[in-house]
């Protein structure tokens, strides 16, 4: 599979320092039966020290439309912060 990198193109994996942020990554929309969602959720979970928190946003076409932050308890540990912020999305 080719790599491709400031137009230039690989044949061969490439170190994890050159891959592209997911962030810069197209947007592939979901087609089911001819509907297209344009809804794409986005979470992450972190913690430094005692400062411990989570974090969704969800995008309705390209636009914000709904961003919820969570300061959850310093005995969680980094991966229960990002089960957390997936959870708050099932949820709604």
């Amino acid at each position: 599979m080719a790599t491709k990198i400031k137009n230039l193109e690989y044949d061969a994996q490439i170190e994890v320092g050159y891959w592209k942020h997911p962030a810069e990554q197209l947007a592939i929309p979901e087609v089911e039966n001819g509907t297209i969602y344009t809804t794409a959720v986005y979470t992450d979970g972190s913690k430094i020290g005692d400062n411990v928190g989570a974090a969704r946003i969800t995008f309705e076409n390209g636009k914000l439309v709904h961003e919820m932050k969570f300061e959850l308890h310093g005995h969680c540990s980094n991966y229960q912060t990002k089960q957390f912020a997936i959870l708050k999305v099932l949820e709604n």
